[in-house]
């Protein structure tokens, strides 16, 4: 989503993801420290659709993450119709989201891994509830 975001509203035309190769300008990059298996505390962008979805502006997740946004180029997140919806303690983008969409929210973290039946996570709920008009 932030590679095809820069490379086509921000006119970084080689933009690339790191996992796929060397050739072009990184926008997702290894992680400084794998955040594979671990949980993660976020602060969340007030007036951000997350912190409507959240009903909080912090929230505890788990991820199995080892890429994330190059810090170099962490003000792409926040142009051209795109916000930074949370942030992580250090401040790295950890969320984001567009402002000109009903419904268009990325994350670092999985909300899949504390959904269980009958106890969707809030990400998940309020994504069936926009899409079925509720």
């Amino acid at each position: 989503m932030l590679v095809e975001h820069a490379r086509n509203l921000c006119g970084i035309a080689d933009a690339t993801h790191a996992e796929y190769g060397d050739e072009g300008t990184a926008i997702v990059t290894p992680l400084a420290c794998s955040l594979n298996g671990t949980t993660i505390d976020i602060s969340i962008t007030p007036g951000s659709r997350l912190e409507s979805i959240y009903g909080s502006s912090s929230a505890r997740e788990q991820t199995t993450c080892n890429y994330g946004l190059e810090p170099a180029h962490a003000p792409l997140a926040d142009a051209y119709g795109m916000r930074v919806a949370a942030v992580d303690h250090t401040g790295e983008v950890r969320a984001i989201e567009r402002t000109d969409h009903p419904f268009f929210v990325g994350t670092l973290y999985q909300a899949q891994l504390t959904s269980e039946p009958g106890a969707p996570h809030p990400i998940w709920r309020a994504f069936v509830e926009m899409a079925a008009g509720a």
